[in-house]
């Protein structure tokens, strides 16, 4: 068996990433100090006996032995019956399950086009690329205003919507429907746009989400008339898509 490997450290509120918030607020001790001596239990390789986890903590074995207590009560942590090792418990799964859930790109995406449809009072959707090709997954209808017919599951085509053109522009390598300076356009204004070109009488704008390398994981999409959705890339409905979908950027990088 391998032996468990903590940090070479000695646990108290200023060691490590313990250090005050700034304007130095001051916090519970016991709470850091607990969480500190959680913090080496999950790093280990394996489960670890509550003398080596003292040891390596630097405190005493009944002190350790009181924190541990607490933790399980909480379910940090679980103790194996038979060996009486200490080992990270379910509240620990459940909290990393919900961190990756409010990582993941459709439910950010879809909470943003929610927001921008009641806003904007137009049309919004989410777009990935699949099997198909470009494919509305996610479509939000204004409650006020008059809605486009987008369905989920519609397709489009990579050279006449601005939601086929955001892929385009980030496709490597280059897609060939979609001309070379259009394509910089599109990936230096962060946004794509027609203007009546696949409907007309009706104007569009995309923006693309990118992942921490930078690549395209999906697109954001705003669709209607164009009496109520002016053709201006510079304008607020296209300026409030694109923070949108810096956003969910952000969140994911």
């Amino acid at each position: 068996m391998r032996p468990t490997v903590f940090p070479h450290e000695s646990i108290s509120p200023a060691s490590g990433e313990a250090a005050a918030w700034p304007g130095d607020v001051p916090g519970i001790q016991s709470v850091e100090v607990g969480l500190a001596l959680f913090r080496l239990l999950a790093e280990g390789e394996t489960p670890c006996g509550l003398s080596d986890l003292a040891r390596r903590a630097g405190m005493h074995r009944a002190k350790a032995y009181r924190y541990l207590v607490s933790l399980a009560r909480a379910g940090w942590v679980v103790q194996d019956a038979g060996a009486g090792r200490y080992d990270i418990g379910p509240a620990v799964r459940h909290l990393a399950l919900s961190w990756l859930s409010s990582r993941d790109p459709l439910r950010l995406a879809g909470a943003e086009v929610r927001a921008l449809a009641q806003a904007l009072g137009e049309t919004c959707f989410v777009a990935v690329r699949g099997q198909g090709g470009v494919t509305a997954v996610r479509v939000c209808q204004p409650g006020q205003g008059v809605s486009i017919g987008v369905a989920e599951g519609a397709l489009f085509d990579l050279e006449s919507s601005a939601t086929g053109r955001v892929f385009a522009a980030w496709q490597e390598p280059p897609a060939r429907q979609l001309a070379a300076a259009l394509r910089r356009d599109i990936r230096a204004r962060g946004l794509a746009m027609v203007e009546g070109e696949h409907v007309p009488g009706i104007n569009a704008f995309s923006a693309p989400v990118l992942d921490g390398q930078g690549q395209l994981l999906l697109a954001l999409t705003v669709v209607g008339h164009a009496a109520s959705l002016r053709a201006d890339p510079e304008g607020p409905a296209a300026e409030a898509l694109r923070a949108a979908a810096r956003r969910i950027s952000a969140a994911l990088a």
